[in-house]
């Protein structure tokens, strides 16, 4: 069980607590009234009595004043319609208001916004969370736990199919020829991309010589029933050497080939966003293979795969997915022990709340306001006497307590004065 589970009682205990404190204060003042009647019907010397009397009446005032006052917050005192009562269901909109008023002016302020924001250091506390193994396995516990129910299509049916929808429609809606002109730029401009044309390219020239024999099967099982074998063969070869023979070329640096192809490369993302060079028809393609009513299927069935391939490795005591993410979680502690890095995040974050929180305030306000006033208003009170009830109880004890003291000390006055 949590802390605050532990530390935050439910609406029963608060029930139970509000009632058990309104028997205290009652049973005060219920003392009160019985010793204001024993001074009537017990003997006792004259100057007890008069203190004891004056201090009963006293009490009694005071502890039905604040019954009074209390009740009246919440509802009117006896049922009567008094003026003036049933203060919190009656200014239920108004209360809505402040209280909505006062945590944007608290809590959304441009300048307390920064000031708050300045202090968090929200990336400091990321790093001790994911630094601390217990705490980081906690987290991890609760995604493994969530995983399940969310690829699960027996408690979310058609999560699968929506998303492969999604997806495609989102496509097919805008012009993604900019994005795969930048991806592609991108891809072409860093420093290993000439190795991974190389490894490629090596790749190519290995898969042929080893699979040169089938090749030669393969074209003479196309060939001519009059061409004689070593014909084929003889083609193979050929077509296998020339095919070798470009793939080095195109290996080598300094080769024009290479030239041509490192041209044809550093122009293919102009080409690719403005539909040029062979690229004309690229949209149109697109768009036929994404409307093709396969695509959603395929796309949902690579969902799902994926999907059962995570729900069976959730299920692994060795599980990969927890290893990974403890891996990330760990990675991610050990980077933001950078100083830099912290200060590049704590910037990020506050620079997006400066950003939208100003767009969201009103929303914010309204969904408070609303939230509030839908509440019925004696729900609404009753919810309220529940969080300050027993603070409330304490103000008749005390009442009821200080009045005694009151009344005591004003007859010891009137004593003194000779009344």
């Amino acid at each position: 069980m949590s802390t605050l589970s532990r530390d935050t009682p439910g609406p029963e205990d608060r029930e139970a607590v509000l009632a058990r404190y309104r028997v205290y204060a009652g049973s005060l003042l219920i003392l009160a009234a019985v010793a204001w009647i024993g001074t009537h019907y017990v003997p006792m010397p004259p100057v007890p009595l008069g203190y004891v009397r004056a201090a009963a009446e006293a009490a009694m005032v005071g502890g039905i004043a604040d019954w009074f006052a209390v009740t009246a917050l919440f509802r009117h005192p006896l049922g009567l319609p008094i003026p003036h009562t049933r203060l919190i269901p009656r200014n239920q909109a108004r209360i809505a208001e402040g209280v909505a008023t006062y945590i944007d002016r608290e809590f959304l302020q441009h300048d307390v916004l920064a000031s708050r924001l300045r202090r968090f250091d929200i990336a400091e506390r990321i790093s001790r969370l994911l630094d601390s193994e217990d705490t980081r396995r906690k987290l991890i516990d609760g995604l493994m736990r969530f995983l399940p129910r969310m690829l699960d299509e027996r408690s979310q049916p058609g999560v699968l199919e929506a998303v492969a929808t999604a997806i495609r429609s989102g496509i097919a809606s805008s012009d993604i020829r900019p994005a795969i002109a930048r991806l592609v730029y991108h891809a072409i401009d860093h420093p290993d991309f000439a190795k991974l044309v190389d490894d490629l390219l090596e790749r190519g020239i290995d898969w042929l010589e080893e699979n040169r024999e089938e090749i030669r099967e393969r074209v003479g099982a196309r060939s001519y029933w009059f061409i004689p074998r070593f014909v084929d063969r003889h083609i193979a070869d050929k077509t296998v050497g020339s095919v070798t023979d470009l793939l080095e070329a195109l290996e080598d640096q300094t080769s024009p080939e290479r030239g041509e192809l490192d041209r044809w490369l550093a122009t293919l993302p102009d080409s690719i966003e403005r539909a040029e060079g062979g690229l004309e028809r690229l949209p149109e393609v697109i768009k036929r293979v994404l409307d093709h009513p396969d695509t959603s299927r395929i796309v949902a069935g690579a969902l799902t795969a994926l999907k059962n391939t995570m729900l069976a490795d959730l299920q692994d005591p060795q599980s990969r997915i927890r290893t990974a993410l403890d891996t990330v979680g760990k990675s991610l502690a050990d980077q933001l022990d950078s100083p830099a890095l912290r200060r590049d995040i704590n910037a990020a974050v506050a620079a997006f709340f400066m950003e939208n929180v100003p767009a969201w305030r009103e929303e914010v306000r309204g969904f408070i306001v609303e939230t509030l006033n839908r509440q019925q208003p004696e729900a609404f009170a009753r919810r309220i006497e529940l969080q300050v009830g027993k603070d409330l109880q304490f103000i008749r004890i005390n009442g009821t307590i200080f009045g005694g003291l009151v009344g005591a000390a004003i007859h010891f006055v009137n004593r003194l004065l000779g009344g």
